[in-house]
């Protein structure tokens, strides 16, 4: 099966999901990756879809995937989800949001690969004894300044701090540098000695095999172990103590820490405790995607489908609609032949007149009627 992969976001944890989504499917000898959108049986985006990708679909009705962050959920409440065919909500944020989750979706773990190549080995003599990077979206810094006056502590280390926000120069020490590193986090990893953060600050720390302790939008979570780096894995490291609405964070929990680290820099090689729970993400995202791409290889059979009960059907004006129960817009208004049926679907009947096949197409094209 051909892949057409894409990122359309310039965000920097865009591009680093496209390279796990590229490891995962370039890997897999039943996907070819190729450049051609048009030759493609499924498009994948890793961001939203663009215009070139929705004329794509509608010209040459291939099959799209999209891959989003949690964090950004509320961003994407209005897109048109008839032109996606599914969406992998990649959670990097461990926070109700009052935005629901349609029947063309679900939550994923964040894709990873911890393997090494050559020119991404540690290097020999790091540059800094700390790399600190809490990775917080919703409140930019706000567990970093509860922990700086533990940092402005250790005079004694150089300490790599990943902020855009210039005035944490007047409150830092001189042994403090500041910089927005935000897109090459790998490299400041791979300078350090050991990190402080969250999310992809401690995914590399993984990968290079680096002592971490974690702090993020949930406050401190401390040092994991092998017993509990799974949950930590499932929250994306974004820590569990003193977060934004939590009160204070243990500053006292996090100089402990760093003690107990450089006493004994030796580091638990989590990759075997995680290869398990990487391989399920992995087995059940290719398995949805291969499902998506042999639905659309399929003939339309009446009997293959159920409604898609993102939406209802309303009266008004003594015609009827299409609503979908979330946004509370109206989609459509629904003539006579999808109305009967829609109404077969709704019942449980299934019952559907053999000169509605066309229409069948064209509310499953729609997302109106679903895959069983």
């Amino acid at each position: 099966m051909k892949i057409y992969l894409t990122t359309t976001s310039v965000q920097a944890k865009y591009s680093m999901l496209y390279t796990s989504v590229y490891q995962i499917f370039s890997k897999e000898n039943a996907f070819e990756i190729i450049d051609v959108c048009n030759d493609a049986d499924c498009i994948v985006s890793v961001g939203d879809i663009t215009n070139e990708i929705v004329e794509c679909k509608q010209k040459y009705k291939k099959a799209v995937v999209r891959f989003l962050f949690r964090s950004d959920i509320s961003q994407y409440f209005y897109t048109d989800v008839t032109q996606v065919d599914y969406t992998f909500w990649v959670c990097d944020l461990d926070i109700n949001i009052l935005c629901p989750y349609q029947q063309t979706s679900e939550k994923i773990a964040v894709p990873f690969d911890f393997s090494l190549t050559n020119d991404r080995k540690c290097d020999s003599t790091p540059e800094f004894d700390i790399y600190v990077n809490t990775g917080e979206f919703l409140y930019a810094d706000s567990a970093l300044f509860k922990i700086l006056r533990t940092l402005n502590r250790l005079t004694h280390l150089r300490i790599d701090v990943c902020s855009k926000n210039e005035s944490i120069k007047h409150l830092a020490n001189a042994n403090i540098h500041l910089s927005d590193s935000s897109s090459d986090i790998e490299n400041h990893v791979r300078r350090a000695q050991m990190v402080i953060g969250s999310g992809y600050a401690v995914l590399f720390a993984i990968k290079h095999h680096k002592p971490f302790i974690v702090v993020g939008e949930r406050g401190y979570g401390g040092i994991p172990t092998s017993n509990n780096i799974v949950q930590f894995y499932h929250d994306f490291f974004q820590g569990t103590i003193g977060g934004r609405f939590d009160g204070a964070l243990p500053e006292k929990l996090v100089y402990e820490d760093i003690i107990n680290i450089q006493n004994n820099m030796e580091m638990i090689d989590f990759t075997s405790s995680l290869s398990g729970y990487l391989f399920g993400i992995k087995i059940g995202l290719i398995k949805q995607v291969n499902f998506i791409i042999s639905r659309g290889h399929l003939m339309a059979d009446a009997g293959e489908f159920r409604f898609n009960t993102d939406y209802t059907i309303v009266q008004g004006n003594g015609k009827c609609w299409l609503l979908n129960r979330f946004t509370r817009f109206i989609e459509r208004k629904l003539n006579p032949v999808e109305l009967e049926v829609l109404k077969g679907y709704i019942s449980a009947r299934g019952v559907v007149c053999t000169h509605s096949q066309d229409k069948i197409e064209e509310l499953q094209y729609k997302k109106i009627l679903l895959s069983k």
